[in-house]
């Protein structure tokens, strides 16, 4: 699933952890948030993308996780709660998160790579 902020790019659904949470309870927790699901469950940790660029003075790190929600279908489009936020399903190849423009780059090339491992990948473009 992709998440897109409307009239901008597109990412990976999640956010930001807590002060006390784990990553694992913050992706529940935003997935909550953002469409209404409960009931979802973490697979398998898959790796960590670190992402910057120092010009801009940005830095983000995303943990990647295997999720099964029963709440959800490949079917349906998810229904996202948040106004500025859609949410669609998109085949994790490398063409097509390069179609959809997910961001970050790092993203695109990484996703169909990290779901083939059979042991967590870590990737940073910072030194």
């Amino acid at each position: 699933m992709i998440a897109r902020m409307k009239g901008a790019h597109s990412f990976l659904p999640g956010g930001g952890v807590d002060l006390g949470e784990s990553a694992q309870t913050a992706l529940k927790r935003e997935l909550e948030e953002e469409l209404c699901v409960t009931a979802c469950e973490v697979i398998r940790f898959l790796g960590v993308i670190e992402f910057g660029m120092k010009e801009k003075n940005y830095h983000e790190i995303n943990h990647l996780f295997e999720v099964r929600c029963n709440e959800l279908s490949a079917n349906v489009p998810p229904k996202s709660l948040e106004s500025h936020l859609e949410f669609y399903w998109v085949e994790p190849t490398l063409e097509k998160l390069k179609q959809h423009d997910v961001s970050p780059y790092l993203v695109q090339e990484l996703i169909p790579q990290v779901l083939s491992e059979d042991k967590p990948l870590w990737v940073s473009n910072m030194d």
